[in-house]
């Protein structure tokens, strides 16, 4: 998350307040995706197991 975090606060040129804007729609995107698919942290294994094909 570090390196994601500098590369967005370099290309702001160092303005905090931008470099804060962007992480924060970076997050709204995620948590859309996140609620328009139902995921979770948890979710990981369940639907890799509910998805698997036997035979």
């Amino acid at each position: 998350m570090m390196p994601l975090m500098y590369v967005i606060l370099k290309d702001t040129s160092g303005d905090i307040d931008e470099a804060s804007k962007r992480i924060e729609e970076g997050q709204h995107v995620v948590n859309e995706y996140s609620r328009q698919y139902n995921l979770n942290m948890y979710d990981g294994c369940e639907l890799r197991c509910a998805t698997r094909q036997c035979g």
